[in-house]
């Protein structure tokens, strides 16, 4: 429920800012809220086993994903009633996860009631992205990209953006050893079973072979669950979070922003390593082009802490 709040959020402020964020040349907006609702779904359906209620937001979010996988790579203007079924098929989604995280819960029943009443919805919004694509609505001219150059006004900090090749499917790949993982930290604790955890943690390093930042991280997760002074309790919710959230930057492209949290080092016995030293990055003047730069450069870690600081200065 906390993951899934997260990726609400992406998704609420996605489909308000819709029309200019397909608009624009810069894909990795749209590219990022395709990946919340994907995110929603895979965690719903890695859980839904024991909990059947969640197949209704694993199906809904699977829809909202589709509408957005048909658009991510394809600038196009959004009209108002394509806004209009987005921010509605968003609403029944966040509607089935508030009631999942109530008190009352989330029946099966209601949760089938819920998604069998949208699935026109749905349709209707991806009959309406068709017809943007064929260009019954006229796609919007990217806008031309502005070379960047130094000006007086750019800044210079620490800190790097290094860009790493893609790999495909890496979500899938992973979410195929984190299952029986997430099964077997469900388990009675016993040597034989945190054996049998730190195995399926080690398949993960034939993925991303040579890439350094997801090869510590899973090193860095192995270490933790082989340390027995962890329950299983404790280990469940930071390993298959941060594998996950591993993965979807390894798929993007950004695996140099990888970085075990302070809680998983921790848990591994390991000390944080130090900063390198200063890399630099420029920082441009304009806030919008600040904000890209900062999202390419930093983990989510890096810049929840980054903005807390921002804040305090501001208010200071």
């Amino acid at each position: 429920m906390e993951e899934a709040g997260e990726r609400l959020e992406t998704l609420k402020t996605g489909v308000t800012k819709l029309p200019a964020i397909m608009a624009d040349q810069d894909r990795e907006e749209v590219a990022s809220i395709y990946r919340a609702a994907h995110s929603i779904k895979g965690a719903a359906a890695m859980l839904m086993e024991n909990m059947p209620s969640l197949a209704s937001i694993n199906k809904v979010s699977k829809r909202l994903e589709d509408c957005f996988k048909l658009v991510k790579d394809t600038p196009l203007k959004i009209d108002a009633t394509t806004q209009t079924l987005y921010t509605k098929g968003f609403e029944v989604l966040k509607n089935l996860i508030d009631r999942a995280a109530s008190p009352a819960g989330l029946s099966e029943e209601m949760g089938e009631k819920i998604l069998q009443a949208s699935l026109p919805l749905y349709d209707k919004l991806e009959n309406n992205l068709k017809d943007l694509m064929s260009g019954k609505v006229a796609a919007a001219t990217p806008k031309a990209a502005t070379p960047k150059a130094a000006t007086p006004t750019a800044t210079t900090a620490t800190a790097t953006a290094t860009a790493t090749p893609a790999v495909a499917n890496a979500v899938n790949q992973v979410m195929t050893v984190l299952k029986p993982m997430l099964q077997g930290l469900k388990q009675a604790e016993s040597p034989e079973t945190r054996k049998q955890l730190a195995g399926l943690c080690a398949r993960l390093t034939k993925i991303g072979v040579g890439i350094e930042p997801w090869q510590v991280l899973v090193k860095t997760a192995h270490g933790a669950i082989a340390n027995p002074k962890n329950s299983f309790k404790v280990l469940a919710n930071p390993i298959i979070n941060e594998l996950k959230q591993g993965a979807e930057l390894l798929q993007a492209g950004k695996a140099s922003t990888i970085a075990p949290s302070a809680t998983l080092l921790t848990l591994a016995g390991t000390k944080a390593a130090a900063k390198p030293a200063t890399q630099e990055i420029t920082i441009p003047a304009d806030p919008k082009e600040v904000v890209k730069v900062l999202l390419k450069t930093f983990n989510k870690q890096q810049l929840q802490a980054i903005a807390q600081l921002l804040i305090k200065h501001v208010k200071s």
